[in-house]
């Protein structure tokens, strides 16, 4: 039977940088915190890779950089500028509330920063400050400490419990016991970051799952926009030891580097225009322009024996030093290693990975979801950036998490809670313990290289009907036929690694899903979605969003949430909407 465990005002989801700031936005609202993580609470989550910890960033319009004593280099910027380029740099599908939310806060959030103790190293750009995503972490949890937050590390979310569309709290495996526990809640917060694991190529850590915006749906929040995802695209793929490491963009980032295709030759002017490859290779659009042409090479057949394109790195002297002065943590750990392959005259393969979620949770303003009590905040919501994120995910994380926090503290703070019936928690218990002791069927592990191949087979950064619709077949036969045979053959409960496989498995085909009845709905091209059998970018009919309703994945379209700004009204082909957009920045 699960366990009640004790109850709290606000629980938060993910200690990551947006799950310790909602922690702090609650507990400063007088609410009884707590925050749950699946590893250290500062060490795990997606923050801590932010620049793979040699040089983060966060954003802010440059007046207010000025007014922080931080740079003067951009001091004539202002939040209505910042605001225009994210909409263009967002194609125009952002909801410009949560926008205006973003560029007005985000200097609280930075100065708040500094006053908790986060080191800036820098400058990596006219709005964006450089730090270390440690030291986030480390300047958040200690905010939250003092504040009386509790924590509770290795722990996994399983799912929300709710009696009708009304938060009641979450149940979660303790993983070094496993004992299933139901902690009551008045208000819950999720904060669990992205989908990485769904794809076999990937820049994330290997708890990013997609539990939040799966558990979210099935009880009764919508999605939106799940088929924008940011693709890194120059992450190692080989060597192996090396795989998902996105140092080769470290490098493109700041300057240095040079890719090339299976026959030693650049390629990225067969795909890009010049002016638009020069911000490919100089600019922070090289995400969504790189992995473009980068796709589009490999699609050509002009990949190398690993299936992807080369970086190499001049290892002259002169420019090493330059390299190291820029970059000290190079000289350091698995870094360290990894220049010892370029400095010898080789270079690595990399190719596109997934890297960021524009699309999660669907929230307004407050963070609210259409579930009574249930909040989000973080790379687990959507609608922000809308179909491309140039500006910082950490900013995000902070502005979402504060407000998210806030919202979460005032309403659980009157509320009572909401208590579910033994039925419901018997049934979950019932759904969670399915595949334990069982001595036949596909192991969990087994069954998430199925569920990778299915989604890294459709989901690239080109993508069409056909596989679409394979995969989206693939995946039905998947959950009808696959899942609920899967066994887990230890009967020891703790630490049962079979057992959480099964467990995020659960979750996984859900936002899987989401994703690809998204993809194939959005019969356009826009931003870093991308059709090649509808590459053209449609204002006329598909500036709108893609909500996904329930967990049987019906999918509609709604205007975006447009305040200020509106686009023309074009339709024009994808790379030429794209110079238009540039040109308007």
């Amino acid at each position: 039977m699960i366990r009640t465990a004790e109850t709290y005002d606000v629980i938060v989801v993910g200690s990551g940088g947006a799950g310790l700031r909602a922690a702090i936005g609650a507990a400063e609202k007088g609410a009884k915190t707590l925050v749950l993580g699946r590893g250290k609470i500062n060490r795990s989550g997606a923050t801590l890779l932010a620049g793979a910890n040699i040089s983060a960033d966060v954003a802010c319009d440059g007046a207010s950089l000025a007014r922080l004593g931080i740079s003067d280099r951009n001091k004539g910027d202002t939040k209505e500028a910042w605001f225009a380029d994210l909409v263009r740099e967002g194609f125009y599908l952002n909801n410009q509330k949560l926008l205006e939310l973003f560029v007005e806060t985000a200097a609280d959030r930075v100065g708040e920063l500094m006053d908790w103790g986060m080191q800036i190293r820098g400058m990596e750009g006219d709005r964006e400050i450089s730090v270390f995503g440690s030291d986030i972490l480390d300047a958040l949890y200690r905010r939250a400490k003092a504040l009386g937050a509790a924590f509770l590390e290795d722990t996994l979310f399983c799912d929300l419990v709710t009696e009708g569309k009304t938060v009641c709290g979450v149940v979660c495996l303790d993983l070094l016991s496993g004992e299933l526990a139901f902690y009551p809640a008045k208000a819950v917060v999720l904060a669990t970051g992205g989908a990485h694991n769904l794809f076999p190529e990937n820049s994330g850590s290997t708890d990013l799952c997609g539990e939040g915006p799966a558990a979210a749906l099935r009880a009764g929040a919508q999605l939106i926009d799940m088929e924008m995802i940011s693709f890194c695209p120059t992450v190692i793929t080989s060597p192996l030891m090396y795989k998902g490491n996105i140092l080769p963009y470290i490098f493109f980032s700041t300057g240095y580097g040079q890719l090339l295709n299976k026959y030693g030759k650049t390629f990225t002017h067969r795909y890009l225009s010049p002016h638009v490859e020069q911000l490919a290779l100089d600019t922070e659009w090289n995400k969504m322009l790189l992995s473009y042409a980068i796709q589009s090479e490999i699609n050509a057949g002009r990949a190398n024996l690993h299936g992807g394109v080369y970086f190499f790195l001049d290892g002259r002297e002169d420019l090493l030093d330059e390299l190291y002065s820029d970059l000290p943590p190079l000289k350091s750990g698995i870094y360290a290693d990894i220049m010892k392959i370029f400095t010898a005259g080789h270079g690595v393969t990399v190719k596109p990975s997934a890297h960021y979620f524009e699309g999660g949770i669907r929230v307004n303003e407050r963070m609210e979801t259409a579930v009574s009590g249930l909040f989000a905040a973080g790379e687990c919501t959507g609608g922000m950036f809308g179909a491309n994120r140039v500006s910082a995910a950490t900013t995000e994380m902070l502005v979402e998490g504060a407000r998210a926090g806030e919202s979460a503290g005032l309403y659980a703070c009157p509320a009572a809670v909401c208590s579910p019936s033994r039925d419901a928690l018997d049934s979950l218990e019932e759904e969670l313990r399915r595949p334990l002791g069982r001595s036949a069927g596909e192991r969990p592990s087994d069954a998430v290289h199925i569920l990778r191949d299915i989604v890294g087979g459709s989901l690239t950064v080109l993508r069409e009907a056909g596989r679409l619709e394979a995969a989206s077949a693939k995946l039905a036969d998947f959950c009808a036929d696959t899942l609920p045979g899967l066994r887990c053959e230890s009967g020891d409960l703790a630490y049962n690694r079979e057992w959480w496989e099964y467990l995020q498995l659960r979750s996984m085909v859900v936002t899987a899903g989401a994703i690809l009845k998204s993809a194939a709905a959005r019969k356009e091209s826009r931003g870093v979605h991308v059709r090649s059998d509808y590459l053209f970018t449609d204002d006329q009919s598909y500036l709108k969003n893609t909500v996904v309703d329930d967990p049987a994945l019906h999918v509609h379209f709604e205007d975006a949430v447009q305040t200020r700004m509106r686009p023309g009204g074009q339709t024009l082909p994808y790379t030429a909407y794209i110079e238009k957009v540039i040109d308007e920045l």
